[in-house]
């Protein structure tokens, strides 16, 4: 039962680090959970509960059309093209 307990950990982090990476590497990037799953290949389980964690930790937001983007990215997208001030 420890092996099956490590191995559900371990898959976690490889889930948690494979779609924060994404987004890191593609910031404007907006996907359903649908989408990160297919991207990522996560379990569909395993996805939404990554993603509702990078929520809670604020490195995501939900948008109103249920999609998840980098917390902060749309401000950051208008302050690099001088809307913000």
């Amino acid at each position: 039962m420890n092996q099956q307990a490590n191995a559900a950990t371990t898959s976690y982090h490889q889930a948690f680090d494979r779609i924060r990476a994404e987004y890191v590497e593609m910031p404007g990037m907006r996907l359903t959970p649908q989408q990160v799953q297919r991207l990522t290949g996560v379990d569909v389980a395993l996805c939404k509960t990554v993603l509702a964690d990078l929520v809670g930790s604020k490195f995501l937001q939900v948008a109103e059309d249920a999609t998840y983007l980098r917390g902060g990215a749309e401000s950051a997208v208008r302050s690099s093209q001088g809307g913000g001030a």
